[in-house]
């Protein structure tokens, strides 16, 4: 691999940045800067595929040193990528997906009211395409780290974008500060990690390196206290923690949901192929360090395993489309992170990849039909879009059979790995309770996945069965079930869509859509099961990435085939029951809803977690910053300490004014006081 066309694939979308964000601005249409972004995502994505295509035919990693930025020691940190199976495989997806997100971008900001603003979206769409290339490129610890803040930053540019509004500035904000916690886990993780390193490596090996310090590890584990050793457990955990921030699991994941406040492409390019994907890429990328620590793996397994089935009861009654596909992100990223915890990795960063498949296509999926319902995004007043946007049916269909698992399409194909790997793991062996534990992670995941199949066919029935609602609501404002039925726009106006006929997408908005359907239908191909012709192909390509960190699975039996029949036909009762709800009997739901008017409650208001944040954190922390901090400490002792400094020094000024007036006799007196003083001291001496 050249070193400059390696270095050229992050630079592309700087550079898109830079022209749109600070040379052209209001001079370029939203046409120009949307071309021009668009292009240079293209750019890398050419690139990136070549990359993958070299790898595939046998060629070595490629590497690209540009300058070494800080030298302080033993602590060294080049700017410097390295492009090996599992950064080329990200590279394809962040860049490739990226690029019909930002093609799509073009044709959904047409009816942006702001137009002197669109320069800015589309510049901070390229950043955040650098910001995640330099995650996934970057061959050393602070490198990754730079592009883990820069990814970060744009979540909190592009979620604010319309920062008129405050529900959505507050959003933005949300995610910033979110993070911020998870980022302080994981530099204390990096910081520990070098700290035990340092001094016991050999000469030439770098321990900021991956290779380097996969090297390391995987010759002498006892560095790191070895397998369960303390030091690795704590370190596997810290970074796991920054994982949960980033990824949006159990505790940080509250920041996700509310992305959706961003244009509909952020959160596709958000929810898919960017910043959600970090934690999973960076614990696949470390996975040497974390098979060494089976608590942190253990950890990470449950978490996920939670995460996805807790989401998964909030989506089910949640009636804004991109809410219920963020909630359905949080849950699939849980799956992503129980296949990494029990020591799958392939399998789950195979599903990083064929969720960002049909996550983009659902997601962009929901923003054709609010672009086309005059951004009216309450599923309650849809219905019937089947067959005004014949286009978009036919393409969200394939995201939808893709993440339900229907056999054939890609997520059946990850979904169905993880879930077995997770029934016959290995990882837990020496754990307390490590034989029963697989099991109680595959049912809590077995059941998510039946949820998954129900909600997701509410969100199809409700949006394009039956008839259009748009504008049904009572003398009161309320809908069929009683809530209120106001929709509003990106900005916070009434879109309630009266007299407006639903109509298709223009074709900028539905050639992306067709292209991910195609990937959702055939993406599984790339790493079939072992029963079937040509598999574990992803297996095969990665096994250089995970040669110190490969976990050991028992091959698969007959259990294997009886846990996936009855994964699938729990999934047929999950449709099933959504079409008898919301299209053969519609007013069940509302009759289940008010016998069980609690759960029901609980799950509509998000089991309450934003909530107890505000009570159990938030509020102490601003009662304690203005009550203490600021009242008493800042106002009464710090200021009171400088104020009464300078009332002193005032004192002494016009003490020492009066005494410096001119007059001899003043001037005697001080001197005889001061000789009184002095004699007095030196007789008690």
């Amino acid at each position: 691999m050249d070193s400059l066309l390696i270095s050229l694939v992050p630079a592309f979308p700087l550079f898109g940045a830079i022209l749109n964000g600070l040379l052209l601005q209001k001079r370029a249409s939203r046409v120009v800067a949307g071309s021009i972004a668009t292009l240079m995502v293209a750019l890398s994505a050419a690139l990136s595929f070549l990359f993958l295509t070299q790898l595939l035919g046998g060629a070595a990693p490629g590497e690209a040193h540009l300058w070494t930025w800080m030298s302080a020691g033993p602590f060294t940190a080049d700017v410097a990528f390295r492009v090996d199976q599992l950064t080329a495989t990200m590279m394809c997806v962040i860049t490739g997906i990226g690029s019909l997100i930002h093609l799509y971008s073009i044709g959904y900001m047409d009816d942006e009211k702001d137009k002197d603003s669109v320069w800015r979206f589309f510049a901070y769409l390229n950043l955040f395409i650098f910001a995640m290339l330099l995650l996934v490129m970057g061959d050393n610890f602070v490198l990754m780290f730079v592009g883990w803040e820069g990814v970060g930053l744009c979540s909190y540019l592009l979620i604010g974008f319309w920062y008129e509004n405050n529900d959505y500035a507050s959003a933005g904000k949300k995610a910033f500060i979110t993070n911020r916690v998870g980022d302080f886990s994981f530099i204390t993780g990096l910081f520990l990690l070098f700290w035990t390193l340092n001094g016991h490596v050999e000469a030439g090996l770098n321990p900021m390196r991956f290779a380097d310090l996969a090297e390391i590890i995987g010759k002498d584990p006892a560095l790191v206290g070895g397998l369960g050793g303390a030091v690795v457990t704590a370190v596997c955990l810290l970074f796991f923690g920054g994982a949960t921030g980033k990824s949006a699991q159990i505790p940080l994941y509250v920041w996700l949901p509310d992305a959706m406040a961003g244009p509909t492409p952020v959160s596709a390019l958000i929810h898919a192929a960017t910043m959600v994907t970090s934690g999973v890429y960076m614990i696949c990328r470390l996975n040497f360090l974390f098979v060494l620590a089976p608590a942190a793996m253990a950890t990470i397994a449950t978490v996920g395993a939670l995460t996805a089935f807790v989401a998964a009861t909030i989506a089910m009654t949640q009636n804004d489309i991109k809410k219920v596909l963020a909630y359905s992100t949080v849950s699939q990223l849980g799956f992503m992170f129980l296949g990494v915890g029990v020591g799958g990795f392939v399998a789950g960063f195979f599903h990083v990849v064929t969720h960002a498949f049909f996550k983009a296509l659902m997601f962009l999926g929901s923003g054709s039909i609010i672009h086309a319902l005059h951004h009216e995004q309450d599923m309650r007043k849809m219905g019937g879009l089947s067959k005004h946007m014949k286009l978009t049916f036919f393409t969200f269909l394939m995201g939808y059979l893709a993440i339900i698992g229907v056999p054939g399409f890609s997520g059946f194909f990850s979904k169905d790995e993880i879930l077995w790997l997770t029934w016959d793991s290995p990882m837990f062996a020496s754990l307390p309770l490590g034989a029963v534990m697989p099991k109680v992670l595959w049912a809590l995941a077995t059941c998510t996945a039946l949820l998954t199949a129900f909600y997701m066919s509410r969100l199809m029935f409700m949006t394009f069965a039956g008839t259009y609602r748009g504008g049904q609501a009572d003398a009161h404002g309320h809908d069929a079930h009683g809530h209120a039925a106001h929709g509003h726009d990106a900005h916070g106006h009434d879109a309630h869509g009266h007299g407006h006929t639903p109509h298709e997408s223009p074709m900028v908005l539905v050639l992306p859509l067709a292209v991910l359907a195609f990937l959702s239908v055939i993406g599984g191909a790339f790493n079939l099961p072992h029963w079937l012709p040509g598999a574990n192909g992803l297996h095969h390509f990665m096994e250089p990435v995970f040669e110190y960190g490969k976990v050991e699975f028992p091959e698969g039996g007959a259990m294997e085939y009886v846990l996936m029949v009855v994964t699938l036909v729990g999934i047929a009762a999950s449709v099933g029951t959504a079409w008898l709800f919301y299209v053969k009997d519609p007013a069940r739901p509302k009759a289940i809803a008010d016998k069980f008017k609690a759960l029901y409650e609980g799950s509509l208001n998000k089991w309450y977690v934003d909530e107890l944040y505000e009570l159990v954190l938030l509020t102490p922390i601003v009662t304690v910053s203005r009550q203490v901090l600021w009242a008493i400490v800042d106002a009464q002792i710090i200021d009171g300490l400088v104020n009464g400094a300078a009332s002193a020094a005032q004192s002494a000024g016009r003490f020492h004014g009066r005494i410096g007036n001119g007059k001899v006799q003043a001037y005697a007196i001080s001197i005889a006081a001061g000789a009184a003083i002095l004699a007095t001291a030196y007789a008690i001496g």
